[in-house]
C-alpha cells in the first residue's frame, strides 16, 4: 500500500513538473518571438528603425489629443491619423480608430507621456501586472498564473498592444470580489463599462444572485466615471463618441470592411459564411438568450461559486457580437476558476484543444477563438451538471415502484 501511494505521489509530482516546464517553455517562446520581431523589424520598429503602427496607436494618439487640449479630435479619424502618425513617426494605411467612451479618455494621457514604442511596452507591462493581480485575486496558484500567462491570446494581445489584459483583469477581479468585497466588485464592473459590449450578461447574473450591493457600487462607479469625463471634456464629447460608435458599427458589423472572419463571434461567423445581417443578428440573439437563461439558472442556485463565476466569465465573452482575438485573453478567467479544483484528463484535453484553437489566430475558415470559447463553455456546463444535477423524470411505473420500495 505504501509503495502504491509513493508511486501515485511521484506520478503526480512528475505531471506537475511537466506542466510547469510546458507553460514556462511557452512563455519563453513568446518572449523569443517578440525579441526576434524587434531584431528583424517586425515589431516595435521596422528595418529602417521607424516605429511600426499597431492597434495601440489609437490609444497613444488619443492620449496626445487630451494632452494638447483637443480630446474630441480623437474621434475624428482623419485628424487622428494625421496627428498620431506625425507624432509617432509611424506611417500606415487605413485607420486606427478610437471608439471608446470618454471615460477611457481620462486615463489615456498617461500613455502619451513617452514615445510611442516605449508607451506600448509600458502599456503591456501595466496590463500584464493587472492581469496577474486579478488571477491571484481569483485564488490561482503560481502554476495557474503561469499557465494563464502562457494562454495564447497573451501573445496576440501583446503584439498589437491592445487592451485584452485590462479587460480580463477587470472581469476576473470583479467576479472574484462579488462574495466578500462587493464594493470592490462594483468598482471593477463600473470600470469595465469602457467595453460596453461585455455588459450584456453581467447584470442578469448579479440580479439573479441578489448581489444588490455590487449593482449599487457598479452604478456609482460607472456614473462617477461618466461625470468625471463630462467635467474634464464637456458634454459634446459624448455626442462625438456615439456618432463614432455608430460609424464603427456600420463599417465593421454591417459592411464588414474589417473582415468578418476576424470577428470572433457567432455574428461574425454567420456573416463570414455569407449570411445576411438579419440572419446573423437572429443567430447572435438566440445565443444571447440561451446564455442568459443558463446564467440566470445557475446564479439562482446556492453554492459552487467558482462554477458560477466561470459560467459568467465565459458567457460574457461569448455574448458579445463585437469580439476580436485579443479579447479572448479573458477566456483564461473561467479556466482559472475551474482549475482551482484541478482538471481531469478529459478536461485537460479540452483545455489544450481550446488553447490550440485560440492560438491559431483568426482564420477565414473558422472562428477559432469563438470555437475555443464554446469548448470552455462545455467544461463549465459539465461542472455545473456535476454540482447541480438536473433531476430526471421517471416513467410512471418506475416512479410507483420507487415509492413502494
Amino acid at each position: 500500500m505504501g509503495i502504491m501511494q509513493t508511486t501515485g505521489i511521484t506520478a503526480g509530482q512528475n505531471l506537475q513538473r511537466l506542466i510547469y516546464l510546458a507553460v514556462c517553455g511557452l512563455i519563453f517562446a513568446y518572449v523569443c518571438v517578440l525579441a526576434i520581431g524587434v531584431l528583424i523589424g517586425d515589431w516595435l520598429f521596422d528595418a529602417d528603425g521607424q516605429p511600426i503602427a499597431t492597434d495601440f496607436l489609437a490609444f497613444w494618439g488619443a492620449g496626445k489629443f487630451v494632452l494638447q487640449g483637443h480630446a474630441a479630435d480623437a474621434y475624428n479619424w482623419e485628424i487622428h491619423k494625421s496627428v498620431s502618425s506625425a507624432e509617432s513617426g509611424a506611417v500606415f494605411d487605413g485607420y486606427y480608430s478610437w471608439q471608446y467612451p470618454p471615460t477611457f479618455l481620462v486615463v489615456t494621457p498617461a500613455l502619451a507621456l513617452v514615445s510611442y514604442p516605449a508607451a506600448l511596452v509600458s502599456w503591456m507591462a501595466f496590463g500584464i501586472t493587472l492581469y496577474a493581480f486579478a488571477l491571484r485575486l481569483i485564488g490561482g496558484t503560481c502554476i495557474a498564473i503561469l499557465a494563464a500567462m502562457a494562454w495564447p491570446p497573451v501573445l496576440w494581445n501583446t503584439a498589437v498592444g491592445q487592451n485584452g489584459f485590462v479587460t480580463a483583469a477587470l472581469l476576473g477581479a470583479a467576479i472574484a470580489s462579488i462574495e466578500k468585497r462587493p464594493a470592490l466588485a462594483g468598482l471593477f464592473f463600473g470600470l469595465l463599462t469602457y467595453k460596453p459590449q461585455f455588459g450584456l450578461i453581467i447584470p442578469l447574473a448579479l440580479i439573479a444572485g441578489g448581489d444588490w450591493r455590487v449593482i449599487g457600487w457598479a452604478t456609482i462607479s460607472a456614473t462617477a466615471m461618466a461625470v468625471l469625463s463630462i467635467a474634464v471634456f464637456g458634454t459634446q464629447i459624448w455626442s462625438d463618441f456615439f456618432d463614432t460608435a455608430a460609424k464603427i458599427n456600420g463599417i465593421i458589423l454591417v459592411d464588414g470592411r474589417a473582415d468578418f472572419s476576424k470577428l470572433q463571434s457567432l455574428y461574425g461567423f454567420v456573416r463570414a459564411l455569407g449570411g445576411s445581417l438579419t440572419t446573423a443578428w437572429i443567430a447572435q440573439g438566440f445565443l444571447i438568450a440561451v446564455l442568459s437563461t443558463g446564467i440566470i439558472w445557475i446564479w439562482l442556485k446556492k453554492g459552487a461559486f467558482d462554477v458560477k463565476a466561470a459560467a459568467l466569465a465565459t458567457a460574457t465573452v461569448l455574448a458579445s457580437p463585437y469580439a476580436f482575438i485579443y479579447d479572448f485573453v479573458a477566456l483564461a478567467v473561467p479556466l482559472v476558476f475551474l482549475g482551482k479544483t484541478g482538471f481531469s484528463a478529459k478536461e485537460s484535453a479540452v483545455v489544450i484543444a481550446a488553447g490550440i484553437l485560440v492560438g491559431w489566430g483568426p482564420s477565414e475558415y473558422a472562428p477559432t477563438a469563438f470555437l475555443a470559447a464554446l469548448l470552455v463553455l462545455g467544461l463549465v456546463i459539465g461542472r455545473a451538471l456535476q454540482v447541480y444535477p438536473i433531476p430526471m423524470r421517471l416513467p410512471a411505473s418506475q416512479a410507483r415502484a420507487a415509492r413502494v420500495n
